[in-house]
C-alpha cells in the first residue's frame, strides 16, 4: 500500500520573490486583460486570425479529422475533466467550435474544434486565414474504422496548410487504440505511418514530417499525447529541460516532470526517457494532492485555493520509491521520482528546488515582458493602419 503524507510542509519565506509571476497564462491574453484593444472591433481577449502577432502570444491548436472519430471527446477529457464514460452521450459537433485554453491553466492557447462534416477547402471557405495563424494541427483518425478516406482527407489538409504555413506541427492521432490487442495496435500504426508518408513522398512534400501517437481516453496516453504537441509550442522548453538536469543531478533524483495542475500535461521534463507508468502514477499523485487538499486545505469560512505556494506531498511507494510534489507556480507542479535512500537528504533537495523554482521564475519573467512589448506594438499597428498584407504603414521602434 502508498503512504500518503499530505499535510502541507511549509517553506522558508522569500521577500524578493514574486509568487504571482506564474508564466504564459498571466499575460494578459483571458477575458479580464487589460490589454485587450476596444477599438479592435475583435471579440475581446482573442487576436484576429491575420494578426503577425496572434501565434507568438497565444498559439493556435486544430482539431481535425472526419465525423465520429473523437475530437470533441478528446478536448472535453483533456481540458474539461469530462469522464470518458460520459463523452458517449456528447452530441456530433456541427459547427466550429474556438475555445481559450488560458484562464485557469498554464497551458495557453486556442483550440478549434473543425466538424468533420465541413469542407474547409471550399473556395467561399478561406482556410488560409485559420492555417496562417496556426501551431500545431491535429488529425485524429478512429482506428477502430476504415481509415483509407481519413488517410485522403489527412493528405489533403496537410497540403494544403503546409503551403499556407510551413512551421505547423503535424500530429496524428491514432485514436480509439482501447479496443485494439497490443499486436493489433502496432500494426494499424506502422500501416497508417507507411501510407501517409508514401502518399507525401507520392506528391514530393518529402520534407513535411508527421508526428504519430497511439491514443485512447480511457487511459493517459491522450494526456502524453498532447504533452508532446504543447510542448513543441512553448518556446521556453530548451532551457526548462536544462534547468530541470540540473536540478536531478544534483540533487539524486531519477525523474521529474513539470507538470500543468488543471490539464495534467507536463510542460517539460528532464532528459531521460518517459515511462508510460511513471507518467500515470505523476498523474494519479496530483488528483490525490488536489482532491484532499479541497477537503482540508481550505480555511472554515470555505475561502483560499486549494492549491498554493505551500502546497507538497510525499507518497512512498512499496517500491522502495518516493513520489515528492512541489508548487512551483499556482498552475505547475514539479513531481519527482525518488530513492528512499536518496529522499532522507531531502534539505539539500529542497534547496536545490528553491533554486529551481526562482530559475523557472526568472525564466517566464523575461518572456511575459516580450510579450507585452508585442502587445505593445501590436496595437500601434493598429491605431496607424495597416497595409492589406498585414504589414505597417510605419516603421515601429
Amino acid at each position: 500500500m502508498s503512504q500518503v503524507l499530505g499535510k502541507p510542509q511549509p517553506e522558508e519565506e522569500d521577500d524578493d520573490e514574486e509568487d504571482e509571476l506564474v508564466g504564459l497564462a498571466d499575460y494578459g491574453d483571458g477575458p479580464d486583460s487589460s490589454d485587450a484593444d476596444p477599438d479592435s472591433g475583435a471579440e475581446e481577449g482573442v487576436l484576429d486570425f491575420s494578426d503577425p502577432f496572434s501565434t507568438e502570444v497565444k498559439p493556435r491548436i486544430l482539431l481535425m479529422g472526419l465525423r465520429r472519430s473523437g475530437k470533441s471527446s478528446i478536448q472535453k477529457v483533456v481540458f474539461h475533466k469530462m469522464s470518458p464514460n460520459e463523452t458517449l452521450f456528447l452530441e456530433s459537433t456541427n459547427k466550429i467550435c474556438r475555445e481559450d485554453v488560458s484562464n485557469s491553466s498554464f497551458v495557453n492557447f486556442q483550440i478549434w474544434d473543425f466538424p468533420g462534416q465541413i469542407d474547409f477547402f471550399d473556395p467561399t471557405f478561406d482556410y488560409e486565414m485559420i492555417f496562417r495563424g496556426t501551431g500545431a494541427l491535429i488529425f485524429v483518425i478512429d482506428s477502430q474504422d476504415d481509415y483509407m478516406e481519413a488517410l485522403a482527407r489527412l493528405h489533403l489538409t496537410v497540403t494544403r496548410a503546409y503551403k499556407v504555413n510551413t512551421d505547423i506541427n503535424f500530429e496524428v492521432f491514432i485514436h480509439k487504440v482501447d479496443g485494439l490487442s497490443d499486436d493489433h495496435k502496432i500494426e494499424t500504426q506502422r500501416d497508417i505511418h507507411q501510407r501517409a508518408n508514401d502518399d507525401l513522398a507520392d506528391a514530393g512534400l518529402e520534407k513535411i514530417h508527421l508526428s504519430f501517437y497511439l491514443t485512447s481516453i480511457y487511459d493517459h496516453s491522450i494526456f502524453e499525447a498532447f504533452s508532446k504537441v504543447v510542448q513543441k509550442l512553448i518556446p521556453q522548453l530548451p532551457t526548462l529541460e536544462n534547468l530541470l538536469n540540473i536540478f536531478i543531478s544534483n540533487s539524486g533524483i531519477e525523474k521529474a516532470f513539470l507538470f500543468d495542475v488543471v490539464s495534467k500535461i507536463y510542460i517539460a521534463t528532464d532528459s531521460t526517457p518517459v515511462d508510460m507508468q511513471t507518467y500515470e502514477l505523476c498523474c494519479d499523485m496530483i488528483d490525490v494532492v488536489i482532491d484532499i487538499s479541497c477537503i482540508y486545505g481550505l480555511k472554515e469560512d470555505g475561502a483560499g485555493t486549494p492549491y498554493d505556494k505551500e502546497s507538497t506531498a510525499i507518497i512512498k511507494l512499496n517500491n522502495t520509491t518516493v513520489l515528492y510534489l512541489k508548487e512551483v507556480t499556482k498552475f505547475l507542479a514539479l513531481v519527482c521520482f525518488v530513492r528512499e535512500e536518496s529522499f532522507e537528504r531531502k534539505g539539500l533537495i529542497d534547496y536545490n528546488f528553491h533554486c529551481f523554482r526562482k530559475a523557472i521564475h526568472e525564466v517566464f519573467e523575461v518572456r511575459m515582458k516580450m510579450v507585452k512589448s508585442r502587445k505593445v506594438q501590436n496595437r500601434l499597428r493598429k491605431k496607424k493602419g495597416a497595409t492589406p498584407n498585414g504589414t505597417p504603414n510605419v516603421l515601429l521602434e
